[in-house]
């Protein structure tokens, strides 16, 4: 949302300049499925979210990046009003839970060239394993996520988004507030 309440649409042009924005949504525009980028203040966590846009908080869907022990790159994209379960996660990887871990703020930027709280599910490396938790598919009609900047937001269908992040789904979350 822009400053005024307008819902921008965001298009590509023809700068020279590819950050990761650039790149996913380029990604998203090539794929010929139906999205939305929109535009809003700067928002990192589901607080913020809470605070500052007008979206269904329920419908946000946040990405944690991960990294194996084997320096592979794990991306794993569930609601944001849930938590991930390491164990059921590093299942689904093939790795035990000790062989894994999130990344550091400083990670996030080296590996994936942008900020936390704006990872995408949508790889930006090929050496990427892509993991959707099965909730995301009850989101309807559209999920929100991440695009590679704190001030864009990616809206889309839930189906489409693991059709274009590659992604595999699985159930690896629990909620926020355990019993």
């Amino acid at each position: 949302m822009t400053s005024d309440g307008l819902m921008e649409t965001y298009t590509l042009d023809s700068g020279n300049d590819m950050t990761a924005f650039r790149t996913l949504a380029e990604i998203v525009e090539r794929s010929g499925l139906p999205f939305v980028i929109h535009a809003h203040a700067a928002t990192r966590t589901m607080e913020d979210a809470a605070q500052n846009l007008s979206f269904d908080v329920a419908r946000i869907v946040k990405t944690v990046a991960f990294r194996t022990r084997y320096d592979g790159l794990v991306l794993a994209a569930l609601r944001g009003t849930r938590r991930v379960d390491y164990p059921r996660l590093a299942a689904l990887v093939g790795v035990n839970r000790r062989d894994l871990a999130s990344l550091s703020p400083e990670e996030v930027r080296e590996q994936l060239r942008i900020e936390p709280g704006s990872v995408s599910p949508l790889p930006l490396r090929e050496d990427t394993t892509i993991l959707i938790d099965d909730d995301v598919l009850t989101i309807l009609p559209t999920i929100y996520c991440g695009i590679g900047r704190p001030d864009r937001t990616l809206e889309m269908a839930p189906a489409d988004l693991v059709s274009l992040a590659g992604g595999r789904v699985g159930g690896f979350s629990r909620d926020s507030v355990q019993p």
